[in-house]
């Protein structure tokens, strides 16, 4: 059975190249399952040595599902997309194994629920290419029980120095930082990943059922945290004077890993400068669009609702454009990203827990977050363009892979990590070529 490693750097859900990395070195088996060559293009080949083996896997630890939940929803979404039979098969036997030990899944709540909206997400695709009978019958009522423990039931956990935990859950965490402006430190008031993937999660489910006995028992509790999840997006957005959009502002210039978001370059002595209004890093805010594009899809086309988060939508993807991707130039030949959502490109992560004394991610260090490839989300014709733009690019340059791999190992990044059938390499290959597929 093929697992996926935990790491550490996973924790709070962020998506860092070293996560990556490892879960490639970890993961995937240099030995691709016997097949006939003219039968097999590249996509075909690629997912047979990585997705084939991760789908086969038990998630047993949050570490699991958070590495399962990054990696896997691009090539979900392939599937369907492409109307791959075979790849919509293999997840369709995943979910199977999956409630069929649903007692297994860790506790721990982030890596559960990222993993979770990967589930969240088939049920949605399977229903909308018509392929219902994939769907295991037990998931949606398997889901949406774990997700009335979370919201309401279930301890959320509170910032240390902000209070006791959450009795309520994390209902009850959310309208806590909505209601209270001042707080001692400013990420007190953050709304979290696992509060983020609670609504996606939630939307899914509302947007799936259709039989009136669950019409009838979930829609309340769906309900609640939709109306929820408007108010936080109504509230926590902020326009941004050229059309773009930033989800809380402010909230993360004490946050530890943002201290030295000031400093343009890593240099020796260098010490912490935070930011006033500091934006959330460019890795971390990834999941916006495909979290964006749920919350719509949970109300009829043309509606308010839907048209207030398809809004939101396009004004991150102005956002996206206009002030974190950042385009190849004759200083550089491949896309790169700045380090925060606002365009700042600073230090994050300097000294991290897992990345060690004297290291973090300089500027454009989070470029690997674009190769991941949730941003196609995003769903324009510019991001996909952009996506088949990378796809063709690919192998990448020297150059390119010394930013996309990150802070600097104590001896080095090993020679074989900049090969084209490297693990990481061929991870990041197989998702943005999926994308330039979609």
């Amino acid at each position: 059975m093929v697992t996926l490693a935990p790491t550490k750097l996973f924790s709070k859900a962020c998506l860092t190249v070293g996560v990556i990395a490892l879960i490639a070195q970890t993961a995937f088996p240099q030995t691709p399952r016997p097949a006939p060559p003219a039968q097999r293009d590249e996509a075909h080949q690629l997912w047979s040595t990585i997705v084939e083996p991760i789908l086969l896997q038990s998630i047993k630890s949050g570490e699991q599902g958070q590495n399962f939940g990054t990696t896997m929803m691009v090539p979900l979404q392939a599937a369907f997309r492409l109307r791959d039979v075979q790849w919509e098969q293999d997840f369709a036997d995943h979910f199977s194994r999956m409630v069929a030990n649903f007692a297994s899944l860790p506790d721990e709540d982030l890596g559960r629920l990222q993993y979770l909206y990967v589930a969240s997400q088939f049920m949605v695709l399977a229903k909308h290419n018509g392929q219902l009978s994939l769907i295991p019958r037990t998931l949606p009522g398997t889901l949406y029980t774990d997700l009335w423990k979370v919201w309401t039931h279930k301890p959320a956990w509170q910032f240390e120095g902000a209070g006791p935990a959450f009795p309520g859950g994390v209902r009850e965490r959310v309208l806590w930082r909505l209601d209270h402006r001042r707080v001692a430190k400013s990420y007190f008031r953050s709304i979290n990943d696992v509060d983020l993937f609670v609504f996606a999660i939630a939307a899914d489910l509302k947007g799936f059922i259709t039989a009136p006995a669950e019409v009838k028992e979930w829609s309340p509790t769906l309900d609640d945290i939709l109306n929820i999840a408007h108010r936080t997006f109504a509230q926590e957005g902020v326009a941004q004077p050229d059309g773009g959009w930033l989800f809380q502002p402010g909230v993360w210039t004490d946050h530890p890993e943002y201290q030295y978001a000031g400093n343009r370059e890593i240099r020796p002595g260098m010490k912490p400068v935070p930011v006033a209004g500091m934006s959330q890093d460019s890795s971390h805010s990834l999941r916006f669009p495909l979290w964006l594009t749920s919350l719509m899809q949970a109300y009829p086309p043309g509606s308010e609702d839907y048209r207030f988060y398809q809004g939101l939508r396009s004004s991150l993807e102005r956002q996206f454009f206009n002030k974190v991707l950042v385009r190849p130039s004759a200083d550089f030949p491949c896309y790169r990203m700045n380090n925060f959502m606002s365009g700042i490109n600073g230090v994050y992560r300097w000294s991290y827990p897992g990345l060690g004394q004297g290291s973090g991610y300089g500027p454009y260090g989070l470029s690997s977050s674009l190769l991941v490839g949730w941003w196609v989300f995003l769903d324009t014709d510019r991001i996909r363009e952009v996506y088949r733009d990378v796809a063709a690019g690919f192998p990448w340059p020297k150059e390119c892979v010394e930013v996309y791999l990150g802070p600097t190992l104590p001896n080095g990044h090993p020679a074989s990590a900049y090969e084209p059938a490297s693990s990481s390499m061929r991870l990041w290959h197989l998702e943005v070529l999926l994308d330039s597929k979609m």
